[in-house]
């Protein structure tokens, strides 16, 4: 099994284009919903679209609420009466901040609201198709197949593993606490969701330090193996992963 709509934000690069091209790979996916800001400008989205029927480009602004709004419309004509069962935030920045950078509260704000904010409401604008999509589904099982959040986290995310304040470069700063906020929201969604009864799985998925233009050439790894890893994550994923926070070989990491 696997989701039959899918929707993706940030996919004209890096992880998130990388996620299309895997996620184009499995054969139970109906609608693959690319979303990003200048789709004009996408030219691999572009190609990939017209050797696959299956891929749909949306222009959208994460962090404009407008623009979110018709996305939501967007993505809600093509799919149709069977939902959305899985959405993506993977739109992030990061902002170069440290402990010793000048003061700049514009800087930080902006790297919270894409990362974060942006995430959180993008959730919350597409919950009610997540939600149509689980009513097609009996019963209380938290699956992808059903309807899911999957958040593009970070290890920087985790309290315990944050042993090297702002990084050696001294400008992950703004970025961790972005991370942080998703996780947050996460947690919080997850406890929200069992309260009322909503079968929405959600989860955060920490992809490595991949060879982007946010992760630069000095990474571990490309962005093929940390996408297939997240792809064969994803179809794993269970009411066990709610409100968590994992690598991409879906590894439990300390909050």
């Amino acid at each position: 099994m696997a989701p039959k709509t899918i929707f993706i934000t940030g996919a004209n690069r890096g992880i998130g284009l990388g996620l299309v091209r895997e996620l184009l790979k499995v054969p139970g996916v109906e609608a693959l919903v690319a979303g990003a800001r200048n789709i004009d400008g996408a030219k691999e989205l572009q190609s990939l679209a017209k050797a696959d029927a299956r891929l749909h480009l949306i222009a959208v602004d994460v962090s404009n609420d407008g623009s979110l709004e018709n996305s939501v419309k967007s993505v809600s004509g093509i799919v149709g009466d069977r939902g959305l069962n899985l959405l993506i935030n993977n739109a992030g920045l990061i902002e170069s901040y440290g402990t010793t950078s000048a003061p700049n509260r514009a800087s930080v704000l902006h790297c919270i609201d894409v990362n974060a904010v942006s995430a959180l409401l993008a959730s919350q604008h597409f919950l009610p198709l997540l939600q149509k999509a689980a009513s097609h589904v009996s019963g209380d099982s938290l699956t992808p197949d059903r309807a899911a959040i999957v958040n593009i986290g970070s290890d920087c995310a985790s309290q315990a593993l944050n042993l090297r304040g702002s990084g050696p470069s001294n400008s992950l700063l703004a970025y961790k606490m972005s991370k942080v906020a998703m996780l947050s929201f996460s947690r919080s969604m997850a406890a929200d969701f069992k309260r009322l009864e909503i079968p929405v799985l959600i989860t955060n998925i920490h992809p490595g330090w991949v060879q982007t233009d946010m992760g630069g050439s000095n990474a571990e790894i490309s962005v093929d193996e940390s996408v297939t890893k997240i792809v064969a994550s994803i179809a794993k994923l269970n009411g066990g992963h709610q409100g968590g926070l994992f690598n991409r070989e879906l590894e439990e990491m300390p909050l």
